[in-house]
Order: C-alpha cells, then sequence, then structure tokens
C-alpha cells in the first residue's frame, strides 16, 4: 500500500515537472484568430485537408516543433479545407498553405512546401 502510494505521488511530480508543449495548433475560429492577428503576436494559419499528402508532410513538420520553445509567442490555428470552405475563399488559398502574421499584417505565405525548411522559414518571419 505505501509503495503504491509512492508510486502515485512520484508520477504526480513528474507529470507537474514534465514540460508542457511550447505551442498548441488549435482549430481555426475567426473571432480569436482575427483577435489574435490584431494583436500584433505573431499567428501561424496552416491550411490543412486530411486527405491531402502535403498537409500531411506539414502538419508532421509542425508537431516535431511543438517542443521548440522558439514558438511559444505564436498563436497556432488549422483551417479545416473541407469544412471551412469560406475561410479558405477568405484566405485566398489552396490547401497546404502556411500563413504567417506578424505585427497584424500577413508576413509569410507558403503552399504546397514539404521540407523542414520550407515550414521553418515561412515561420521565421513571425519571430
Amino acid at each position: 500500500m505505501i509503495a503504491r502510494r509512492a508510486l502515485l505521488i512520484a508520477s504526480a511530480a513528474f507529470a507537474v515537472a514534465a514540460p508542457a508543449h511550447a505551442f498548441e495548433i488549435r482549430p481555426y475560429d475567426a473571432d480569436a484568430a482575427q483577435k489574435a492577428i490584431k494583436s500584433g503576436k505573431a499567428v501561424a494559419i496552416h491550411v490543412y485537408a486530411s486527405w491531402c499528402l502535403q498537409c500531411h508532410a506539414q502538419k508532421a513538420i509542425l508537431s516535431s516543433l511543438e517542443g521548440d520553445p522558439k514558438y511559444d509567442a505564436v498563436s497556432f490555428f488549422r483551417v479545416d479545407y473541407d469544412a471551412q470552405r469560406e475561410v479558405v475563399a477568405q484566405l485566398a488559398c489552396p490547401r497546404s498553405t502556411l500563413i504567417v502574421y506578424k505585427g497584424g499584417k500577413e508576413v509569410a505565405r507558403m503552399s504546397w512546401g514539404v521540407m523542414d525548411s520550407d515550414v521553418v522559414n515561412a515561420l521565421q518571419a513571425a519571430l
């Protein structure tokens, strides 16, 4: 019984001490995204389709960057290409596009890129 409690306490302590992801990619919400953009903070919007190979490659690259603290200040949103067609039309972009804002303005746009450098170079504009 004591060993079990010690294990639970140790597990809880580890969970609290474990580092959180540097960022979270949230589903696109127009109000939240516009508020973030207008604040002047860095914002990245990923236009994604579940059936798109380039989108999956970009998603994997973004996921690999989640632990990098240099992106802590960037707000990430993901647009569902199929379910949010009106947003895609407003953004005037194809699927597999990453749009980056800083200071309330678009500072980078990358479509179709599937290399780490394609995604990182776009995000660099926000830093």
